[in-house]
């Protein structure tokens, strides 16, 4: 696009920066707090007083070659209004010197918190820092670069803490922690409504919401069986204010040769979303009643906030973009950089401002958006920077600061009530954590009779997380109440009491799978846990639902949790990975199959594959793939056929869509290419080759490094230029 319309990016005041805002009609946008009382922030917690916890993520890309970022320069810090005007006026830094920090969760005696790798448990009073940090989990954030690692510790619901970009799931109870998996979610940010469906995203997709609660559904890679609860929310368009050459492949026009626009030709805008961030589902009581559930979306690289209006049928989610045209809010300043937005404490919607001047990391950062940071000067400030913003509808002033450190259990149960669902989360988890006994009979009092469905869902989580729900009363719930939002919590409950209880709900379960019901995956989940005397009823009871959605998936979940080999036939996809689970079960894995330079080109590949590569990424560590992502690599005939082509789209990327063993796959954005980063040599792109041959199912045969450099040598003028499918399929 012309130079002369590209506007320059100067670093603003947050005075001149809230005068570059266009902002929904009837709301208003006012600062809480900015530098130098926060600095670099990237996500937040409150405590149980409504005090800020802050990851500061100084480390991120200092300047345009990452310079730095491998030093432990960020922070957690505790910022407080002291006098409850609305503004941040005390800052106490909590924990200093870590490396590359991703997330924090405040819990009992302590908190959690995330670096670029590890999760810690960090001992506090207050809000003070009361002992050294102890190693939980080194595996917290395993592979990738900053941009692919773990990230969110939110907690759900059902008292576990969910993470982006993670199959992972954390139960922190009484000082210690447990871990478990879970589906894959997201990549920055997650959030969930008052139900507990969690809702995140990627890159390229604004918005994606499970339409099932949490682990219902189970993975099995023996199984070739990756259940996806989540379906895309609303749509992937974008409305930015200001042109936006500054997008990694805005070179990517029709003009330039390309089949597609990154930018509409007229505008100078992107189209279509390439750095969608951290969501919320708006949970608050500062919103107009219509407003609440509303999904908001930050977009980092065009400088918006995107507003979905969500709908729920059943076990349907969709969702509509709420203004025609343009955005919730959007900047005309470059620098203005959401990568975060939560439920607050006042009611309000808290945006997380990075302000920074660059957010492509390093590893991805294509030449042509490496001269358009130059060209505004956006590799600098590195440091120093930093706020966080309330939204507020404009006639409807901020609730109170809450006090529920000391709140008394009464107060606390009482508060399940209350409209905003930040504070009935933050009841419910001290009331798990205080595990009073004066507490049971008064949340027992409010899950049978209470109502409002959502106090009695978090009063029924509350009993669980005592560990003081039985059966009985579970039943109760599937019998006589009606409510098949209450049921299918009920039935997710039931799924984490023993063996012998469950048998004991066997029967009241059976009426709840229907065809009409939503509750009949929820329910067959729960069958299918059962021992295999009940299998043949099971399968009676499947039979007339096989074709009800999560029906099948709800099933083979419940069936390969335990183990099951033999099972009646259904015909339908659960034959199929049940047959999968014992064929590959007894198969040699690749690490004890291969001998000399292969399996040591084998074992390099497969650091690069979960580490600086990233392809894990997209395509998963099970290899499997990722939905919107990558395709699937394991018993790929991209993969296993030939290592030429294969080469090809690793130094040069390829866009989809494809079609991997029959079935087709429209990934939202283009896979890059390799061969643009000076640090992946032909050395590296050949083990990460070998790696994925020989991986999984995969049995084919190794690569060397002279056969890289020959196919880099002789696509050398793909100048940039991803490959389509239609390019690389075999001549019949």
């Amino acid at each position: 696009m012309p130079a002369e319309l590209i506007p320059p990016a100067p670093v603003l005041s947050v005075e001149d920066a809230l005068k570059t805002f266009t902002l929904a009609e009837g709301y208003v946008i006012e600062p809480v707090v900015a530098e130098p009382l926060v600095e670099k922030p990237v996500a937040l917690s409150f405590d149980a007083n409504g005090n800020i916890w802050v990851v500061e993520m100084r480390g991120y890309m200092p300047d345009l070659d990452g310079k730095g970022e491998e030093k432990p320069q960020g922070r957690i810090a505790v910022l407080q209004d002291t006098d409850d005007d609305g503004q941040i006026d005390k800052r106490t830094v909590f924990w200093d010197h870590i490396h590359l920090p991703r997330s924090v969760a405040v819990v009992e005696g302590g908190a959690l918190i995330a670096d670029h790798t590890s999760l810690y448990f960090v001992p506090r009073e207050g809000v003070v820092r009361s002992g050294e940090p102890v190693l939980l989990d080194n595996k917290y954030a395993p592979s990738g670069n900053v941009e692919h690692r773990a990230n969110g510790m939110m907690r759900h619901l059902n008292n576990w803490f969910y993470n982006a970009k993670s199959s992972t799931r954390y139960l922190w109870r009484k000082g210690k922690l447990t871990k478990d998996s879970t589906q894959f979610r997201g990549q920055w940010g997650i959030t969930m409504d008052d139900f507990g469906r969690i809702f995140h995203n990627n890159n390229s997709t604004l918005l994606r919401g499970d339409e099932l609660l949490p682990d219902l559904l189970e993975t099995f890679s023996t199984a070739k069986f990756k259940p996806d609860a989540s379906v895309r929310v609303g749509s992937n368009r974008v409305y930015p204010i200001r042109v936006t050459p500054g997008v990694n492949r805005g070179y990517i026009a029709k003009i330039n040769g390309y089949d597609q626009n990154t930018l509409d030709p007229k505008t100078h805008k992107l189209i279509n979303t390439t750095a969608a961030a951290g969501p919320a589902i708006y949970r608050g009581d500062n919103f107009p009643t219509e407003d609440h559930g509303l999904a908001f979306t930050t977009e980092s690289v065009v400088n918006l906030v995107k507003a979905t209006r969500i709908t729920s049928e059943g076990n349907r989610l969709s969702g509509k973009h709420l203004f025609k045209g343009h955005e919730f809010l959007a900047s005309t300043d470059e620098r203005f950089r959401p990568v975060n937005v939560y439920t607050a404490p006042d009611g309000c919607l808290y945006l997380v401002d990075y302000y920074h001047g660059i957010i492509q990391h390093k590893t991805y950062m294509t030449s042509y958006l490496r001269a358009q940071y130059e060209a505004r000067g956006l590799g600098g400030p590195s440091y120093g920077l930093g706020r966080i913003y309330r939204i507020r509808h404009a006639d409807t002033p901020r609730g109170p600061q809450p006090k529920l450190a000391d709140a008394s259990i009464v107060e606390l149960v009482e508060t399940l009530t209350h409209p905003n669902g930040w504070w009935r989360d933050t009841a419910q988890r001290l009331l798990v954590e205080r595990e009073d006994a004066s507490s049971v009979p008064l949340l027992q009092k409010a899950l049978n009779a209470h109502p409002e469905e959502r106090t009695r869902i978090h009063a029924l989580w509350a009993l669980e997380g005592m560990r003081k729900i039985s059966h009985q009363e579970l039943a109760k719930i599937l019998t006589a109440d009606n409510n098949e939002g209450l049921q299918k919590h009920a039935l997710a409950v039931a799924l984490t009491l023993s063996e012998d209880e469950r048998l004991q709900l066997k029967d009241v379960t059976l009426p709840l799978v229907a065809e009409n019901k939503s509750t009949t995956p929820y329910a067959l989940r729960l069958l299918a846990s059962l021992p295999a005397s009940h299998h043949s009823t099971l399968a009676d009871t499947f039979a007339p639902v096989s074709k009800t959605k999560y029906a099948a998936e709800a099933v083979t979940s419940g069936l390969l949790v335990n183990g099951v080999r033999v099972f009646p036939k259904t015909k339908s996809a659960i034959d199929k990975h049940i047959t999968a689970f014992v064929k590959n079960t007894a198969k040699v894995p690749a690490i004890k199959r291969l001998k000399g330079e292969h399996l040591a080109s084998f074992k390099r590949g497969q650091k690069l594959y979960l580490g600086e590569a990233a392809c894990t990424g997209c395509h998963g560590g099970d290899g499997l793939g990722l939905p919107n992502l990558g395709p699937p690599l394991d018993e790929s005939e991209w993969v296993t056929e030939s290592p030429e082509r294969l080469t090809k789209i690793l130094l040069h990327g390829m866009a989809g869509p494809l079609t991997v063993n029959g079935v087709n796959y429209k990934p939202l954005a283009a896979m890059p290419g390799l061969a643009v980063n000076p640090s992946i040599t032909d050395d590296k792109i050949a083990d990460i080759i070998t790696y994925i041959r020989a991986e999984w199912s995969n049995t084919a045969s190794q690569v060397t490094t002279e056969s890289v450099t020959a196919v880099r040598n002789a696509t050398k003028d793909r100048a940039g230029r991803v490959y389509t499918s239609e390019e690389l399929r075999p001549k019949q």
